[in-house]
């Protein structure tokens, strides 16, 4: 049986190339995305469908809500989790300070690591 993991952020930069050395080794991918009104999955398009929705799925969810995290959690029971998700907009996350210290901080405290 395959290894799976969870991988948080992975339509960003390092977790688009995170999922692409765990497919390579073998692994199940689960990436997690955050839903938004725009979608920008361009770096892991190609890469779901070279490796197909069986190896590689995509689920949404926020690390500020713990009820999206639980229920990918019970859905894919993963052996692990790679956390790279942040709010990694500059301007945005001094509008937003509160939802970018929870995102980053405080919500994966309270998510991922209980």
């Amino acid at each position: 049986m395959p290894k799976s993991a969870l991988v948080t952020g992975v339509t960003g930069q390092d977790g688009s190339y995170l999922a692409e050395v765990l497919l390579e080794k073998g692994y199940i991918v689960h990436g997690l995305a955050r839903r938004t009104s725009s979608f920008n999955r361009g770096r892991i398009e190609a890469l779901r469908r070279e490796v197909g929705t069986d190896r590689f799925a995509l689920h949404y969810g926020d690390l500020s809500d713990s009820s999206s995290l639980n229920g990918v959690i019970a859905d894919t029971r993963p052996d692990e989790v790679y956390n790279l998700a942040a709010q990694s907009h500059v301007g945005i996350s001094f509008k937003q300070p509160e939802y970018t210290s929870d995102v980053t901080g405080t919500g994966v405290l309270a998510n991922l690591l209980l």
